[in-house]
C-alpha cells in the first residue's frame, strides 16, 4: 500500500492526490493542441488566408515548385501548435524566395509558444534568420556594401525575433495564468482546512469543558458516596452507597472515553491528507486505545503542516502500523521542490508539543532532517491491549 494514493473511508477507491504548486504546465514532448474556441478559429483562419493571399500576391516571382509548396504549408499552419517542429521546418524553404516571410513567422510563433525549452525557440529563430538572409545575398551582381549588410542583417533578425519573441511572451502570459489558477485552488484548500481545523478545536473545546465540569461533579458524588459508605449503620445502606459510587466512578470512565472520541482519531485521517498535496497514506493501527490514536492524528497534522511550510509542493509519506513498544507513526518528506518561504519567528513549538504528547502517553518521538533534504518525524506510542 505504501505509496499509493489514499483512500477515502467508505470509498474502497483511491483518490489521486491533489497536485502540489509546482506541478509544471507541460512537459516538452507532450502533445500540443491549438488554442480553441471561436476566437482562436477566426484567427486561424485569418493567418491561413493572409498566407494564402500573399502566396498567390507574388505568384509571378515565384518560379517552379515553390507555389505549390508555399500554398501546401499555408495549410499545414493550423498544425503548427501540435506539431511546430515539423511545421516550422517545412516553412523555412519559403523563405529563399525573398517573397513569402508570413508562413515562417506563423510557425515561428507557435514553436516559440510551444516549446517549454528557451534554446528550442532560439534554435528556430536563428534558423529563420539565416535562411531569410540568402535571398539578400543572391541579388544577381548586385554589390553588397557594409551599409546593406547591416540593413539586410536587421530585416533578417526582425523577421526572427519579433514572432519568437511574441510567442515566449504568451507562453510566459499562459504559465502565469496556469500558477494564478494553481494558487487559487491552493488557498481554497488552505481555507477549507483552516475551517475545519477551527471546528475540531471547538468541539474540543466544549468537549474539554463537559468533562472537566462534569468529572468534578462525578469525583464529589464518589466522594460523598465512600462517606455515606463508612457512616451507613447497616449493612444495606453500606451496599447501596458502595454501589452508587461505582456507577459514578464508571460514568466518569465512560465520560473521558467519550471526551476521546470526540477528539480527531485515525479514522479521520483522510481529512488530513486532502490539503496536504501528494501524500501517499499507509495505515495498519487496528484497535488502539482513543487516547492512542488521538495523539498519533495530531503526531501527523502537525508533521504534514510542517512540511506543507518548510518544503512546499514536496511528496509526503504517512506510515502507520504496529512496531516495537507499541504504535509506530511515521511521517517523512522529501526535499522541496519551491523555494521555502523564511523560518517564522518562534517557530519549532509544534514539535516541542509533539514531544510532550507522545511522553505524555509513555512513549518516544524524533525528528530530524534526512541525507536527500528532508525531513523524518517517527514516534511509538505503547498501546494498553492489542494494536
Amino acid at each position: 500500500m505504501t505509496g499509493r494514493p489514499h483512500a477515502p473511508p467508505g470509498t474502497g477507491r483511491p483518490q489521486a492526490p491533489l497536485p502540489g504548486p509546482d506541478a509544471p504546465l507541460r512537459r516538452t514532448g507532450e502533445p500540443r493542441h491549438r488554442p480553441r474556441g471561436a476566437r482562436a478559429n477566426a484567427v486561424e483562419g485569418l493567418v491561413v488566408a493572409a498566407c494564402v493571399a500573399e502566396a498567390l500576391a507574388t505568384r509571378v516571382a515565384l518560379t517552379g515548385w515553390m507555389l505549390p509548396t508555399a500554398l501546401v504549408v499555408a495549410c499545414l499552419l493550423p498544425l503548427r501548435w501540435r506539431f511546430p517542429r515539423t511545421v516550422l521546418l517545412l516553412a523555412l524553404p519559403t523563405l529563399t524566395t525573398g517573397e513569402l516571410w508570413l508562413p515562417a513567422m506563423a510557425a515561428l510563433h507557435a514553436l516559440a509558444a510551444a516549446e517549454r525549452s528557451r534554446r528550442i525557440a532560439a534554435a528556430g529563430a536563428a534558423a529563420v534568420a539565416v535562411v531569410s538572409f540568402v535571398p539578400w545575398r543572391g541579388l544577381g551582381d548586385y554589390v553588397w556594401t557594409v551599409p546593406d549588410t547591416v540593413l539586410g542583417v536587421l530585416l533578417s533578425g526582425l523577421l526572427a525575433v519579433a514572432p519568437a519573441a511574441l510567442g515566449r511572451l504568451a507562453r510566459a502570459r499562459r504559465e502565469l495564468a496556469a500558477r494564478l489558477g494553481e494558487l487559487a485552488l491552493s488557498q481554497e484548500r488552505e481555507r477549507r482546512h483552516a475551517a475545519e481545523q477551527a471546528a475540531l478545536r471547538e468541539r474540543e473545546r466544549l468537549a474539554r469543558n463537559v468533562h472537566d465540569t462534569a468529572a468534578h461533579h462525578l469525583s464529589l458524588i464518589s466522594l460523598r458516596c465512600a462517606e455515606l459508605a463508612a457512616a451507613a449503620d447497616s449493612e444495606a445502606y453500606r451496599r447501596q452507597a458502595r454501589e452508587l459510587g461505582a456507577l459514578s466512578r464508571r460514568a466518569a470512565a465512560d465520560l473521558r472515553d467519550t471526551v476521546h472520541h470526540l477528539g480527531p482519531g485515525l479514522d479521520r485521517l483522510h481529512e488530513l491528507l486532502g490539503p496536504a498535496g501528494a501524500v501517499a497514506l499507509r495505515l495498519e493501527a487496528g484497535d488502539c486505545p482513543a487516547d492512542v490514536g488521538h495523539a498519533a492524528y495530531r503526531i501527523v497534522q502537525e508533521a504534514l503542516t510542517n512540511a506543507r511550510r518548510h518544503a512546499p509542493g514536496a511528496p509526503a509519506t504517512v506510515d502507520i502500523g504496529p512496531g516495537e513498544g507499541g504504535l509506530r507513526v511515521v511521517v517523512s518528506n522529501g526535499p522541496s521542490a519551491l523555494p521555502a518561504p523564511r523560518p517564522e519567528p518562534g517557530g519549532g513549538q509544534g514539535l516541542l508539543g509533539l514531544h510532550a504528547r507522545a511522553a505524555a502517553l509513555g512513549g518516544t518521538l524524533t525528528a530530524a532532517p534526512t541525507p536527500d533534504g528532508g525531513f523524518l518525524v517517527e514516534a511509538t506510542l505503547p498501546v494498553r491491549g492489542p494494536a
